[in-house]
């Protein structure tokens, strides 16, 4: 299936698996670049503005989650989270997110999210 929709992607671009393109030229092969899919996880956490942080808070608690990983598309991440008119999207909520990613990232800072999120959920047992 994979195969297949790379043939699919390819062709929406007009391009097929047996051309060999020009230096410079980009082909994608797929539609997404997701951690599961083959993507390389970048962080960029002391990059971004607290203000987007601070988005991301409210729309997990208004979801009611305690743990939550969300996607979010910020076309300038420069400037600060603004809701009227909004400069950013929230696109997908996890609440199994994934973190070991986040251990070794391709770029950026290793964060050691479990260690957090587990002082979170048993406060009784950090010392």
């Amino acid at each position: 299936m994979t195969v297949m929709k790379t043939f699919v992607t390819l062709k929406r671009q007009g391009l097929t698996v047996d051309q060999v393109l020009p230096a410079g030229t980009i082909a994608y092969l797929r539609d997404n670049s997701n951690i599961s899919t083959g993507g390389d996880s970048i962080d960029v956490t002391d990059d971004i503005p607290e203000s987007y942080k601070d988005q991301a808070q409210v729309a997990v608690a208004a979801l009611g989650a305690v743990i939550c990983g969300l996607d979010l598309i910020i076309p300038d991440p420069t400037q600060p989270a603004r809701l009227d008119p909004p400069n950013f999207t929230i696109i997908e909520a996890n609440f199994n997110p994934e973190m070991k990613m986040h251990i070794y990232p391709f770029a950026g800072k290793s964060r050691r999210l479990t260690q957090d999120v587990l002082h979170l959920l048993f406060p009784e047992k950090v010392r």
